[in-house]
Order: structure tokens, then sequence, then C-alpha cells
């Protein structure tokens, strides 16, 4: 009997995914279970098993196409087809023939009073633009930015190809985790945002982190170290562990600790999430920052692993060396971020007649303006430079 096989709902809100292998071929025989097809969604790369005992009749994909949730990716010949269709670790109802196609019915004309937050409304005044003709594409409906500027848009006019340019062009479609990180920096984008950069002697943080290392055999990393000092301030200003709700303008206070940190992969940048960071010792933290890391880049972390971070720290230090500054982007819906250089030797001036050699340390601090100012930015950092100074002081919160 012939079954066709769609691709599964995976969940975490993932509508489509781009095919990264077949595990099998036309023809080969495959038992339920056995891997089919790896897939890269925005978060993670998701292994695919064969939904029934069988022969692989077709293959509907190929590596690199992108499909929907629904669109057919193989085709089975089975004596015993399965009544349900592999959707995570569950199940939903099986698509054993393609629905009919059909033309997509127009989006209902906008009803009732206008979504927008009043810097959009603002937006469209300036734009020229009616809000009441637009129907919005943000959450609920709501009108967001983009969707002014493509009502305001111009059409492009008609003009004669140029002759294309000595040593050709490459195109090529974002997706998986290039795609998250454009959608991400999207959002980032309408954020009005600041920064404010910090320099701290790091000479007892450095000579910390060496001593614990040794002490426990287990290297121990600067982030660690950091996000134990970070831990003690988001709780003492719960504006920095927080989000925005731009439809009821509420703050939305986090009271737990989930700390997103920066990865760099072969397949670019992923933001590991260590939950519940404020119950861990400096150890636990820096063996789950060195397991998140690993496993991030052998694409091996899990959705639940890559979503629902409090705050985010940003190391930009662990990378390059000449670099001495960064302006790191918020990751929306959080509110601040922090980045971190890397510990050099700098030549700093102690009083009128006297410069030394001291080991310094640039963090730098980016936040949402919408709800942190400058001056609050500067007293939640205190006690975090503080710490760095004097790490004795990570044991007031142990």
């Amino acid at each position: 009997m012939r079954f066709e096989f769609r691709l599964p709902d995976v969940g975490e809100g993932i509508t489509e995914a781009a095919l990264v292998e077949w595990r099998v071929a036309p023809q080969q025989t495959v038992r339920e279970d056995d891997v089919l097809c790896t897939i890269e969604t925005d978060k993670a790369v998701v292994e695919i098993p064969a939904p029934c005992d069988g022969r692989v009749e077709r293959l509907a994909a190929a590596p690199g196409d992108t499909l929907k949730v629904g669109e057919l990716l193989a085709v089975f010949d089975t004596d015993r087809p399965p009544a349900q269709q592999f959707a995570g670790d569950k199940h939903a109802a099986a698509l054993s023939t393609p629905a009919p196609a059909v033309a997509p019915e127009p989006p209902p004309a906008p009803t009732g009073p206008v979504r927008a937050a009043p810097s959009t409304r603002r937006y469209a005044r300036e734009r020229g633009v009616d809000l009441a003709a637009i129907t919005g594409s943000g959450p609920k409906g709501r009108v967001l930015r983009a969707d002014i500027d493509a009502a305001a848009r111009p059409a492009a006019p008609a003009h004669a190809p140029s002759p294309a340019p000595a040593g050709g062009e490459k195109r090529w479609r974002l997706t998986g985790i290039a795609k998250a990180m454009y959608d991400s920096m999207s959002r980032a984008a309408r954020v009005p945002q600041a920064t404010t950069g910090f320099a701290v002697n790091a000479a007892a943080f450095e000579a910390a982190r060496k001593r614990l290392s040794a002490h426990t055999g287990t290297r121990v990393s600067f982030v660690a170290l950091l996000i134990k000092a970070l831990i003690p301030a988001l709780k003492a200003m719960p504006q920095f562990n927080a989000s925005l709700d731009d439809d009821t303008l509420e703050v939305i206070e986090k009271h737990y600790y989930h700390i997103g940190f920066a990865a760099y992969t072969d397949a670019g940048l992923v933001v590991p999430v260590i939950r519940d960071a404020d119950r861990m010792s400096v150890l636990e933290l820096s063996n789950a920052i060195e397991d998140l890391a690993n496993r991030a880049r052998e694409r091996r972390l899990g959705p639940d692993e890559l979503r629902g971070a409090t705050f985010t720290l940003s190391n930009w230090g662990s990378h390059g060396g000449q670099d001495i500054f960064g302006t790191p982007i918020i990751n929306p819906p959080q509110v601040a971020i922090l980045g971190m250089g890397r510990v050099r030797s700098e030549p700093v001036v102690v009083d009128d007649s006297r410069i030394e050699i001291q080991r310094r340390l640039n963090l730098v601090l980016s936040y949402d303006h919408r709800l942190i100012d400058g001056v609050t930015a500067l007293r939640f950092m205190q006690p975090i430079l503080a710490a760095v100074e004097d790490p004795l002081l990570l044991l007031a919160d142990a």
C-alpha cells in the first residue's frame, strides 16, 4: 500500500525546515524509526525517523530544499501504513493522500480599532500612510513599521536589465540558523538601543579563575565567573531580567534566571541557554557552558536549550584578540545584553604622576532605552564591576 509521509510538526512553533540530508535511498527497505533524514529548523538540526516498515518508493525533496510543515517528504510502499504520522515524540493525524489545491482566501479586511504602538502611529503619520488601510503582520494583527514601509514603497520603474558584471554573482537563501539570526536582528532593529562601555581591573578575577581551575582540575571559564557576578545584579534590579509587552505597555519581570550565552558554530551564531543559572555553582556553570557549546558546534542542541533566555552574555573576547570593543545587540524580547572582551594588559593612569600596566577587562552593556536609562545601567553594573575587581564578593551570593 502506498503511504505519503509529510514533513511533521516538530514543535516549538516551527512552520518550515530545510532538508539537510537523506539517510536512505530510493528502493531501500527500512524499518519503523530508522533515521529517514535530517532537517534544519531555525533552532536545531533534527533527525526524522521513518514512520513505518516498508520500501522507500520516492524521495520528494532534495537536500537544500525548504519545506513547509505538511509538505510531501517521502512515499513508502508498506503492508502496514501507520494510522498516525510522526510529530516530535507524539503523533498527528496521518496525511495519506494530498489535499486538493485550493486558492488561498484573501485576508479579511481590518475591522475595529487598529492595533499599533504609539511610535508606529507616529511613524505612519510621518510617512503619510493610513493605518486603517493596512493589514498588520504582527501578533494579533498588530501593524509594524515594516508594514508601513511596504505600504509607502513606490513601485519600481521598469528598466532594461544591466549587463552582468565580470565574475558573476552568487545568490543563496537564508535558512536555519542564518534565517533565525535575520529574524531576531530584524526584531532588534525596532528597539531603541543604548550602549554603555566599562573597563575594569581584572587581575584578581584572572587569578581567581586560574586558582579555581587548578584546584578543581577543570577549566573554569570567565563566562561562568561573570554569570556568577551577574545573578545578584539581576536580582537587585529585575527590570534587566524582564521583557516588554508592547500591546499592553507592561513590564514582565522574570524571577527565574535563564542565561543565554553566544556560541559560534560553523553554521553561525547560536545562543544556548543555561536554565536556572542562579542555582548553580561556578563549577556547574562552567561545565554547563562547555557542554552546551560543544553540542552547539555539533548541532545536537534541542529546541528547549535554545529558547527562553531572560538575559544574554556575549563573549567576543573568545575570538580574535585584536579587537577591544564590541556593541552587543539585544535579543528581543529580552531588554539587555552584556558583552565581554578579552583580559589584556593595558597602561592605566593611576594618578597624576604614575602609569602602571594592569590586566583590564572591557564590558559593554546594551539595553532597551524605553525601559532603562544610562544612570540605571551604571547602577546595575556597579556590583558586577566590584566582583570582577574583588572575586571574594562572589561568595556573598553563595
